[in-house]
């Protein structure tokens, strides 16, 4: 076998030390006997270890090749040697001890027993597999492939290196050129130019398409306006990241040119990213779009093959003064409730007042439309139990059922309609929701990735107050008969528990449902009776906000105790702790059975949904919640904690 002559340089070293040790020796000798006699024992021992070294090289070099020479014919030794391969034999303690001429120039320096941890620190199995593995060594990728031998209880690895350095840059300049679709729309576009005049409506314009140009003038990607209020955009991926990056500026630079002009105007942004074809992508950017605007706008959803990423959702949801698209959903909905043979109605788990206040007044308004409702809700676990216990002495009829029950009244006509969730997960029962063909959902939090995708109608509103904002107003276009005060009522506290009394996005709209309720005898005081707590309930709502600390301006407090009535509490206390000065958002943790439920609320100034929905929750901008498993308060605490910093990173702000 051919290799290279690299012993003698270890060997010509070993002789020069002995030399200079003997010549050092014999100097002192005339110079000065005494250290001469004090060096001598030192010197021979140096030697007697040379000359060991020496023996020892040469015997384990020779046995080297002789293993070498074992495996491999004469033929096979001069075959590999001029094989066209990069080519190294490595024992199991990884040293090199072979390679061939061509290995020389990817490593120029002496290789001959270094460690191959220098250019990998894998297993050398994993180069034995059928795939391979990549590596990088000197600005170069190589695919290597090895075969493993086993002689005498050892192990010697053959690797083969492939040089794939402009195959994987070619790879690489093929993703970042696949083009990503955009789709790009103000939220608000029709209102803010609802009452302008042509001036402002066209400086408005203008500062639109300016801000548009600029955006896509950084890239080499292509943008052409749809409307007035709409544009699609192509970019190459290698700009989408650095737009994703930068968290999606032009949201807060829109923004900002709003509020300088005077015209609060936000964008929504849809994002089809991966996608194998540009009419996925544009799919993707469809799907993205819609997502954004069911969260409330002024945001980017960014869709891949693997999910979603959002971006930006600092702002409220925008207010829509038309009621078309609601006069469109009470027309289907009419339709399929006559051709229905019964209609079932399902809130949420541990539904509140306004889950139930909403399918109250629906209940009611489909028996005056002459067919039969019900409403399938589990009375034990449940946060609107005095509501219940007021519409069963009020109405005289079974219009409350439990989900087993409701699974008996259940066929193939069966109408179900869903109410203040869209999420799969958090309805009342599963079971139920999978027994219905037809399904309605009616529901104003933001959306979330999974949502309820089968619903012949998806009424969703997040700019709307609650579900029974929602409710209120689909009634007078279902039904020609009015309301009665129960139903108001019940609708009524709904309204006034999601906007805390009115202080929370309360809109025009709002306040028209609320007016319309009031004039179908809604009376506050006996809805406000509804809130009503017994003292012991005040007493323990007090202790977990007297246990509450602060912390980048959010108020975070735990409770240690159980009791029917622990939900409620949480969070009533949730909404107490935002009357603190310097807190912008409230959490309460507190432990139910074997998890930990987090209620979170805010004003406004800090998006909880988000939050929570970094914990596997969600719900509303100033309103969400999430239950975390396998883990005590402690644990859940520093989770929360977590997230709240991730949130604030995102943003921008510390």
């Amino acid at each position: 076998m051919k290799h290279k002559n690299i012993v003698p340089f270890t060997r010509i070293l070993l002789v020069c030390m002995l030399l200079f040790v003997l010549m050092f020796t014999g100097i002192l000798f005339f110079l000065d006997i005494r250290w001469f006699f004090v060096v001598l024992p030192l010197a021979v021992i140096t030697s007697i270890y040379t000359v060991y070294k020496l023996v020892y090289i040469s015997r384990d070099t020779r046995r080297l090749f002789r293993r070498i020479g074992e495996q491999l014919s004469v033929s096979e030794n001069e075959a590999i040697y001029s094989f066209p391969l990069p080519v190294i034999v490595c024992d199991e303690s990884r040293r090199i001890l072979w390679y061939n001429d061509l290995f020389s120039n990817i490593m120029t320096e002496e290789a001959f027993g270094t460690s191959f941890d220098r250019m990998s620190t894998a297993a050398l199995e994993d180069f034995c597999s059928s795939l391979g593995k990549e590596i990088y060594y000197d600005n170069q990728y190589y695919m290597v492939h090895g075969v493993r031998s086993v002689q005498c209880e050892s192990s010697l690895y053959t690797l083969y290196f492939f040089n794939i350095t402009e195959m994987r840059l070619l790879s690489q300049e093929y993703k970042l050129s696949r083009p990503s679709v955009l789709l790009i729309a103000a939220d608000n576009y029709e209102e803010v130019l609802h009452d302008a005049r042509e001036s402002q409506k066209s400086e408005l314009v203008g500062m639109v398409d300016r801000i548009m140009e600029d955006f896509i003038s950084q890239t080499n990607g292509v943008i052409n306006k749809l409307t007035a209020d709409k544009f699609v955009a192509i970019i190459e991926e290698r700009h989408l990241e650095k737009i994703i990056e930068n968290r999606f500026d032009i949201l807060d630079k829109v923004r900002a040119a709003g509020k300088e002009a005077n015209f609060p105007i936000t964008l929504s942004i849809g994002v089809g990213q991966g996608a194998s074809s540009l009419r996925e992508s544009e799919d993707f950017a469809r799907q993205a779009l819609d997502m954004a605007l069911g969260r409330g706008g002024d945001q980017v959803a960014v869709k891949t093959t693997s999910g979603y990423n959002f971006y930006g959702g600092v702002s409220k949801g925008v207010e829509k003064h038309t009621k078309v698209k609601t006069r469109i959903v009470a027309t289907a909905l009419t339709e399929l409730i006559h051709t229905s043979s019964n209609v079932v109605l399902m809130g949420h788990r541990f539904g509140d007042l306004d889950c139930i206040g909403a399918a109250v007044g629906m209940a009611q308004t489909i028996r005056n439309m002459g067919k039969h409702a019900v409403i399938a809700v589990n009375y034990e676990k449940n946060l609107a139990k005095t509501l219940i216990d007021r519409m069963r002495d009020t109405w005289n009829a079974d219009y409350f059922v439990s989900p087993e029950e409701a699974m008996g009244a259940i066929n193939e006509n069966t109408l179900l309609i869903i109410l203040d969730t869209h999420n799969p997960d958090f309805v009342e029962s599963p079971d139920v929701y999978k027994a219905c063909r037809t399904v309605v959902v009616i529901d104003h939090h933001r959306k979330m990735v999974n949502y309820i995708d089968n619903a012949v109608i998806f009424y969703h509103e997040p700019y709307s107050s609650s579900a029974s904002e929602m409710v209120a107003e689909l009634m007078p276009y279902l039904c020609d008969v009015k309301p009665g005060r129960p139903e108001s009522e019940a609708l009524m506290a709904g309204i006034m528990l999601d906007t805390r009394n009115f202080t929370l996005r309360a809109g025009v709209r709002t306040f028209e449902a609320a007016a319309y309720l009031r004039k179908n005898g809604a009376d506050t005081i006996s809805v406000k009776q509804l809130f009503a707590t017994s003292i012991d309930a005040y007493q323990r709502k007090a202790q977990i906000v007297a246990s509450a600390t602060v912390q980048h301006r959010c108020a975070i407090a735990s409770c240690d105790f159980i009791s029917d009535d622990i939900k409620i509490v949480t969070s009533q206390a949730a909404d107490e702790l935002l009357g603190l000065q310097d807190v912008d958002a409230s959490f309460v943790l507190c432990p139910l059975g074997s998890q930990i439920n987090i209620s979170a609320r805010s004003y406004g100034a800090v998006n909880v949904q988000v939050i929570m929905e970094m914990l596997n929750g969600g719900g509303h901008q100033t309103m969400a919640a999430t239950q975390l498993k396998d883990t005590d308060l402690e644990g859940a605490k520093t989770q929360l904690l977590s997230a709240i910093r991730e949130y604030y990173k995102n943003i921008g702000r510390k």
